[in-house]
């Protein structure tokens, strides 16, 4: 009797797999009924159609079951919590396959349960499952029915499911290193990936990993390991799952794209107050014939100098000169409040060049700092240092021999000194490169953005308005 219960229960999930007409299905040959304390062998035959690559097959069992693997076709398998799953870093070639494993029940078991399973795989780049056909299980006299809900599969908790199975069951991280001269080294399959890191302003970089795949696919992850206090976000993932915890920054490819190029970027932002030479490590882990294979992108090392810049003006220093009583003064008494600046101000700070002499300041004739008008659309400037202390321009004309307009900006704790507004990027790198060539006493000048009048990253500023850093 138990044979024939169990041969409609194939016959009948089968026929529910072909009137969905999906071509990706899987059904369990498993009993409706089985006694405490006893065990059976349980078939799953998954009908993958075209599908290759990674996939996971996870079957919720009730409370009171264990499985035990016994065929795996090629997949690593676990079982914990109630769910037994067979992971494959590449599904087994044929059309149709099974697996199967031994289901044990406890001997205090008892009450009628339901069962689910779930097929998660890539197919054309997309996170796709496919379900089981409901079914129940009973135990001994099944007088009592349990509920075992499973809720339904979410898109985005599947693809963080997926990419957390394959990290464990493929390639798992390494450890994390600071090592600043390790070299980078391509990978069996002529695989290599390089890194770059631009800084975009005294907290924040971008990082920028291309990686040459050639023709690979499948899986894949990015590593990059991260300075202490350093925290990531991501910019561009490329079809990746994108991850950060503690000091390892992670993208994850279930199925590379098939573009032999791959690129993601990431904002790298430094705890406050960081300072010194700080190293990113990191490498590519791909699989090659179903063997985990390594392509190391190696160190890349960068500089940031925040405690110069807390120290540009010290607590205790106050400016040393006043303007004349008939200038718009930029003391820290005054520059908090907003300046009414004239058109031929504003035409000077936007237009005008740095003047060329920087050993001679003009100490009698100083230039009113002032505050612009509202922003609108992606603008430029030049910030020309930063500090704890708002000062005039008595301050800049001895400290730093620049008697020029300057605006200022609260951001962060800091009080930042900018100068010129730019509806290009050029006009604003070639404004940064004369107060360069002008000898001026900045602690390194550099380019900033906006959008609407709020600071955001110059790629991002060029990305909006549609330039280019060469333009």
């Amino acid at each position: 009797m138990i044979k024939l219960f169990t041969l409609f229960n194939v016959v009948g999930l089968f026929l529910f797999n072909m009137l969905l007409g999906s071509d990706v299905s899987i059904v369990q040959n498993m009993p409706e009924r089985i006694d405490p304390g006893t065990e059976v062998r349980v078939t799953v035959t998954v009908t993958k159609a075209q599908i290759s690559g990674f996939a996971k097959l996870q079957i919720d069992l009730p409370p009171g079951f264990t499985a035990t693997a016994i065929d795996t076709r090629g997949a690593s398998f676990t079982f914990a919590d109630g769910k037994a799953k067979f992971i494959w870093m590449a599904l087994p070639t044929q059309s149709s396959f099974k697996v199967s494993y031994t289901l044990s029940a406890d001997a205090d078991a008892n009450g009628t349960f339901p069962v689910t399973a779930r097929l998660s795989y890539i197919e054309d780049n997309e996170r796709k499952t496919a379900d089981m056909a409901p079914a129940t299980i009973t135990v001994g006299s099944g007088t009592a029915v349990a509920s075992n809900p499973v809720p339904a599969p979410d898109a985005a908790s599947n693809a963080m499911d997926l990419a957390s199975a394959a990290e464990t069951g493929m390639i798992p991280d390494v450890a994390v290193t600071d090592t600043p001269d390790l070299p980078s080294q391509k990978g069996p399959g002529d695989v290599s990936a390089t890194r770059t890191i631009t800084a975009v302003s005294n907290t924040e970089l971008l990082v920028e990993v291309t990686v040459q795949k050639g023709l690979l696919r499948g899986f894949g992850k990015l590593q990059e390991n991260l300075p202490e206090g350093f925290t990531a976000v991501v910019k561009e993932e490329d079809d990746a799952i994108f991850s950060t915890k503690d000091r390892i920054a992670k993208f994850v490819w279930l199925n590379l794209p098939s573009k032999s190029e791959i690129k993601v970027s990431y904002r790298l932002l430094a705890p406050t107050g960081a300072s010194g030479t700080f190293t990113v490590n990191g490498e590519f882990g791909y699989l090659l014939n179903d063997l985990t294979q390594r392509a190391v992108v190696g160190s890349t090392s960068f500089t940031l100098d925040s405690e110069a810049m807390a120290a540009e003006i010290p607590p205790t220093q106050q400016p040393e000169a006043t303007p004349p009583a008939n200038q718009q003064t930029g003391t820290s008494q005054e520059a908090a409040k907003p300046a009414v600046t004239s058109p031929t101000t504003n035409a000077q700070s936007q237009e005008g060049a740095p003047k060329q002499n920087g050993t001679t300041a003009q100490a009698t004739t100083p230039k009113a700092s002032s505050t612009p008008a509202p922003e609108s659309g992606i603008t430029f400037k030049v910030q020309i240092t930063a500090a704890h202390r708002e000062v005039g321009q008595a301050y800049f004309i001895q400290r730093h021999r620049y008697d020029g307009p300057f605006s200022i900006e609260h951001n962060d704790g800091w009080i930042k000194y900018v100068t010129g507004m730019f509806d290009r990027y050029r006009s604003a790198r070639d404004q940064r490169q004369a107060y360069l060539d002008a000898n001026y006493n900045f602690p390194g000048p550099f380019v900033t953005a906006y959008n609407n009048g709020e600071r955001i990253t110059v790629q991002e500023a060029l990305m909006i308005a549609k330039q280019s850093s060469v333009q």
